[in-house]
């Protein structure tokens, strides 16, 4: 394991060193310990320094007192600790980087820290050097559960062995406490690959973590606190926060150290795409974004304007869908304002916002309910006035895979539109494009009819919308350069993500079906309407799909004979539909009168 060093203060750098070489476990590996001073520019980095120099003397003892691992030591004169750094790190090929912290450096390192942080893909180790630390006694390990708490406790047991203690509190709740704290330690040792016989183990009973911390820290001969983080701000955290200030100080004072692990593939690729991008796709500048957010966030909020535009909405396309009007049914897709808490969605799982995504939902949900009561109420009175199914509402109980790419790619021209004002004029065509509210007004009158299997459509047709819309917004506003803090609390972010492009998959099949069976035939029964014609002599020589009438599709068979077709072939025709169709079919046959000369 080669291992880059970066110090910066003298009066530690002999404990970083130390603490570096035990990181080893004696195994054959190279350190190349790298000063950074200040600069005017980016200098070269210089190799081979020799430890007589005054600044490295501190360290010459340390070097002395070891034969295993290879020491490079270099400085360099900078003004961008992050840049040189990297190049180092890339040039000795080194798996772990340890970075040296302290709250007396300024603010530019601490920047630069953040920034090694975020883009370096190796694992990294910070150090806080305590007063007193001569890089010397054992390691105390609190297991808190976490992945980079794990990556930390296998990098510890390789290291230092027996002189590392995973260290777990477990409250003192009954008299079997300790074994199940003990159980629990196990089980977190073996996820993390290590044998619990490996390293040395405590558990302690206790209420409070610091308490129990402090208990164990002035018992035992510790030299150092390493805990498992995940980004900069967790590292931040733990760093200088209460607990780690407070066992710094004095001439026993512990260092601290915190362990983010080598980041996963994953995490490369999407750099890498992120890169990508900011080059090809314009980013939204600063005050876009403000604008985008506020726009948004004041959109997406139940309220009275909202629930009012949702019922007037609905009650449009109901009537709209009743009467067979598309017209009419237009116009209700420009009134309904569903479309933003959508586009609220797609942004909240980008950013990792859950107050956002609450809110969106929120208005989603209730304006589902309303539009729903809305569009059943409204299908009871037509059923008592006598009206039936329509061909606007048979239209949208059958769904197909083209309705779900219509809904991604609106979602995708939406958001495109919010984010840039000059083209939300735009916006209205987006929203007759993607059918929200008839889908759901459709819904509440079928039920209201009996027609549950058209409504099981419609409502099926309302969730593919939804699901590709929220994620063609959140694909948009990723390209556009919307990214959120990271961390645990987006975790529900990435889930959903998950969940979502899953179940768009999974609707994909079943809407699939339907162009599939045109294409292989399945669907055409041409073949069905020759062979009973056959059976009386005649020839089919055309069979087409006409419009709706009163809900029911028309098929028009036409036979070519030298007379008239019997009444009794049109009724074998129709049973024939009727036998190899799921729908509903009403056939009507022309006959095509053939007359042939004698001569």
């Amino acid at each position: 394991m080669n291992i880059l060093l970066v110090v910066r203060d003298r009066e530690s750098s002999a404990a970083l060193v130390q603490w570096s070489l035990r990181l080893t476990g004696g195994k054959a590996s190279k350190l190349s310990v790298l000063r950074v001073k200040d600069g005017p520019s980016i200098g070269e980095t210089v190799w081979g320094v020799e430890t007589q120099d005054d600044w490295w003397n501190g360290i010459q003892e340390v070097v002395d007192s070891q034969s295993f691992v290879a020491i490079e030591l270099g400085e360099v004169e900078t003004a961008n600790i992050r840049k040189s750094v990297m190049t180092q790190l890339a040039q000795t090929k080194a798996s772990l980087l340890v970075l040296q912290d302290r709250m007396s450096h300024p603010d530019y390192y601490r920047s630069a820290i953040q920034g090694l942080v975020d883009s370096v893909y190796s694992a990294i180790m910070i150090l806080r050097i305590g007063e007193g630390d001569s890089g010397k006694g054992k390691v105390l390990l609190p297991c808190a559960g976490g992945p980079n708490s794990r990556r930390g406790l296998k990098l510890a047991a390789e290291a230092f062995g027996k002189e590392v203690t995973a260290f777990f509190v477990q409250p003192d709740t009954d008299d079997v406490a300790i074994e199940v704290g003990e159980r629990r330690l196990d089980r977190f040792l073996r996820r993390s690959g290590v044998k619990p016989e490996a390293i040395s183990k405590q558990v302690s009973l206790n209420d409070s973590v610091y308490s129990a911390i402090r208990e164990e820290v002035s018992g035992g001969s510790y030299g150092m606190m390493l805990i498992g983080a995940s980004g900069v701000s967790s590292v931040r955290r733990k760093l200088f926060g209460t607990v780690p200030d407070k066992l710094l100080r004095g001439t026993e004072g512990m260092s601290v150290a915190v362990i983010r692990g080598e980041k996963p593939i994953g995490h490369r690729l999407r750099n890498r795409l992120e890169r990508s991008l900011q080059l090809s796709v314009p980013q939204l500048n600063r005050d876009e974004r403000v604008a985008l957010f506020a726009d948004i966030e004041d959109k997406s909020r139940w309220s009275f304007d909202f629930g009012s535009l949702m019922l007037l909405a609905t009650a449009i396309a109901a009537l709209g869908l009743i009467a067979d009007s598309g017209a009419v049914v237009i116009g209700a897709m420009l009134v309904a304002p569903l479309m933003t808490p959508l586009l609220g969605g797609g942004l909240s799982v980008v950013q990792g916002n859950w107050p956002l995504w609450k809110r969106c939902q929120k208005a989603v949900g209730l304006g589902f309910v309303s539009a729903l009561v809305v569009g059943y109420l409204l299908g009871t009175i037509a059923k008592i006035c006598g009206y039936g199914l329509t061909d606007e509402l048979i239209a949208r109980g059958a769904p197909s895979v083209l309705d779900l790419g219509i809904a991604f790619i609106s979602g995708v021209a939406a958001s495109y539109c919010l984010a840039r004002p000059k083209l939300s004029g735009a916006l209205a065509g987006v929203a007759i494009a993607a059918a929200l509210v008839p889908p759901i007004a459709t819904t509440g009158i079928c039920l209201a009819f009996g027609k549950y299997q058209v409504a099981q459509g419609a409502a099926v047709l309302f969730g593919t919308n939804v699901v590709a819309i929220v994620l063609g917004s959140a694909m948009n506003f990723f390209m556009a350069g919307i990214r959120g803090k990271g961390g645990q609390s987006t975790v529900w972010a990435k889930r959903t993500m998950i969940v979502f492009t899953l179940v768009m998959f999974g609707l994909m099949v079943p809407l699939s079906s339907v162009i599939v069976k045109q294409l292989a035939g399945g669907d055409d029964i041409t073949e069905v309407f020759v062979k009973v014609a056959a059976t009386d002599g005649l020839i089919v020589s055309s069979v087409k799909k006409m419009p709706y009438k009163a809900g029911v599709q028309v098929v028009e068979i036409t036979i070519d004979s030298s007379q008239a077709v019997s009444a009794e072939m049109v009724e074998l025709l129709q049973s024939a539909a009727n036998t190899h169709s799921k729908r509903k079919l009403k056939v009507r046959v022309i006959t095509r009168l053939m007359r042939e000369s004698t001569d």
